[in-house]
């Protein structure tokens, strides 16, 4: 099915688009040193608020983690399905040539630089392989690193794990399907594509299914009437009230309660329990401890509601509350930075978060591309800088 027109599309919706991108990448870059770490260290190190500056490299730049690496990716593998399917007339769902760019981001986990070649798709699908800085180990999720091997060697992905870096990666079906109208809108199908992107390597329903409740509530902000944490509240029950009629193309057809009720109960629960914490006055890291430290993909999701909820008005609150506590604090802030960056929008990301990270240039390109969509078809010459740039990033020579 192919995307539908862009129409919908408005300086608003792209600054949003902006906005949930670059806003994951800083959370994501002000987590990630704290990554691991209790929140004793974190104060002793930073102080009585914890951190909520960068703690910049060598470089100078604030790092992003695998989890911004693999969103890029993510978004890659989205944009090279949409062309395929203007260029061809016939696309698979967009979220399962995903599992393409994961095996170029595993690429990048391996080598220190881009191998030499005759040319760019020689060794991989897509151009993030020509940007040196993602040849870089930024402590990356052994089941995504396991699970993408077995992809490589055609073997069955199998493991049990709940953890994370399902929901961490997967926004950006979120932001391609709502503004190109694929699927006609249909949110519950959507969420279904993002969960099952997620499942390419987390197999526990807790591993794979936050990632319909994020789509959910993305796509729910990308409508543009939310405002403020009582919006955003309900928009998040809105989102845990769909899951679990959501239907599994992958499991013949049921329904998520039909197939996995407790996980879904429990991921509804996790997510009732932020929102009310939200609505007290513990301090941010009493609350979030109540929850958990965001190592699975719910406890993460969770965190990054609750801070999303508690400073809905203000992007850096929300974020450093996200990051500020014991355990996996870039996931929870790069999910946190994706909620309020896209509901906030990119121009209200402060310029402090925004001037070291690592990487914003190739981040804003991926969302304006996401934006955008594919500009070019297989009834149209490539006549032209921007279509030839397009056909060069987004056209895997070996599928013509």
């Amino acid at each position: 099915m192919i995307m539908g027109d862009r129409s919908r599309q408005s300086d608003e919706l792209k600054d949003r688009v902006l906005g949930c991108m670059v806003g994951g990448a800083v959370g994501d870059a002000l987590g990630f040193p704290v990554e691991f770490r209790t929140w004793n260290d974190i104060v002793n190190e930073y102080g009585e608020k914890g951190i909520t500056r960068y703690k910049l490299a060598s470089n100078g730049k604030a790092l992003i983690s695998d989890d911004t690496q693999m969103t890029l990716f993510t978004a890659a593998g989205l944009l090279l399905g949409m062309t395929r399917g203007y260029m061809r007339g016939i696309m698979g769902r967009p979220d399962t040539y995903c599992s393409y760019t994961y095996l170029d981001w595993l690429m990048t986990q391996k080598l220190t630089e881009r191998p030499a070649d005759d040319g760019m798709f020689t060794n991989g699908h897509t151009w993030l392989l020509d940007v040196p800085q993602l040849y870089s180990r930024r402590a990356p999720g052994n089941t995504c690193i396991m699970a993408i091997k077995a992809i490589k060697n055609g073997s069955e992905v199998k493991n049990d794990s709940c953890g994370c870096g399902g929901v961490m990666r997967t926004v950006p079906v979120a932001l391609l399907c709502s503004i190109h109208q694929y699927a006609a809108g249909n949110k519950q199908y959507i969420d279904m594509m993002a969960a099952e992107a997620a499942r390419i390597t987390h197999k526990h329903p807790l591993g794979f299914l936050p990632s319909a409740v994020l789509n959910h509530l993305i796509m729910d902000i990308m409508d543009g009437e939310i405002v403020g944490s009582d919006r955003l509240a309900h928009a998040a029950r809105q989102a845990i009230d769909a899951l679990p009629e959501i239907v599994s193309e992958e499991d013949k057809g049921k329904t998520y309660h039909e197939l996995w009720p407790k996980h879904v109960k429990r991921l509804q629960d996790i997510v009732m329990q932020a929102i009310d914490l939200a609505h007290t006055d513990i301090p941010d890291v009493k609350a979030i401890a109540q929850i958990g430290e965001g190592w699975t993909g719910h406890e993460a999701l969770a965190i990054s509601i609750y801070s999303a909820i508690k400073h809905a008005d203000s992007f850096e609150d929300a974020v450093v509350s996200a990051v500020n506590h014991s355990g996996d604090s870039d996931s929870t802030g790069a999910i946190c930075g994706n909620i309020m960056g896209c509901l906030l929008g990119c121009s209200r990301i402060p310029e402090y978060y925004t001037d070291k990270l690592e990487l914003i240039d190739v981040t804003e390109e991926m969302a304006t591309d996401l934006y955008t969509g594919c500009i070019i078809s297989e009834y149209d010459p490539c006549d032209t800088p921007e279509k030839q740039r397009w056909e060069r990033k987004y056209v895997d020579t070996r599928w013509k």
